[in-house]
């Protein structure tokens, strides 16, 4: 009787610990859970702020005859007044425009080219081979992760289809395409964007294809 008692004691000592064990596991994939959507609240604050600071300098060069950089500020005034501009906060880095698809609820800005900002693991991100969105009949190509990361900022946009709208806000200047083609291609290192007209310009966003992990898709847009 002793015997069995110790058999049913230790059974329930295991069954606690298995209890406890599942417990924790449980815990843990919450707080996992949990820190990713802080993560991703937190950089929403943060990309609130930068496009902000884009339109603001859009807002405050509106009467100027030239273009001026969003990172550069440009004070004028005359000799008998100093003016000392105020200082802009500091998050790392700032955009120079940004790219808005309202079905799928993305806006996101983008930095030049130049800077080491530009970079998938931060930021929808310039191809190298790029144009910016104001050179004649160029193609605009962004890139961006797709998955469930907090930047997988081209999470969604498997959800588009052809006739869709993306705008496009670059100096000053608000740049509208429509979809018209979507390809997928395996993934090699290399992308062959195949455009069916060069005589406009086009958006090409590129990245990895929901559900697949050999090939990535293409949407290429034309301006309206």
């Amino acid at each position: 009787m002793q015997v069995l008692n110790q058999k049913k004691k230790t059974k329930r000592i295991k069954k606690s610990q298995l209890v406890l064990f599942g417990s924790f596991l449980v815990f843990i994939g919450v707080v996992c859970l949990s820190w990713n959507h802080l993560k991703y609240l937190r950089e929403q604050v943060f990309e609130d702020v930068r496009i902000q600071m884009i339109d603001d300098d859009f807002e405050s060069t509106s009467d100027r005859e030239e273009v001026v950089t969003p990172n550069v500020e440009n004070v004028e005034a005359d000799t008998s007044e100093v003016v000392t501009p105020k200082p802009k906060p500091n998050y790392n880095y700032n955009y120079i425009g940004y790219l808005e698809i309202s079905k799928i609820g993305l806006k996101r800005g983008f930095v030049d080219k130049n800077s080491k900002y530009n970079n998938i693991n931060y930021n929808v991100t310039i191809a190298s081979t790029s144009n910016y969105p104001d050179v004649e009949n160029g193609n605009f190509i962004l890139m961006a992760h797709s998955g469930d990361a907090f930047i997988s900022y081209f999470a969604n946009l498997y959800r588009l289809n052809i006739g869709d709208v993306a705008k496009v806000t670059y100096q000053k200047n608000i740049y509208q395409y429509r979809l018209v083609k979507i390809e997928e291609q395996p993934k090699t290192g290399v992308v062959a964007i195949h455009r069916d007209n060069y005589n406009t310009k086009a958006l090409t966003l590129i990245t990895c294809t929901k559900d697949n992990d050999t090939t990535q898709t293409i949407y290429i847009f034309e301006l309206v």
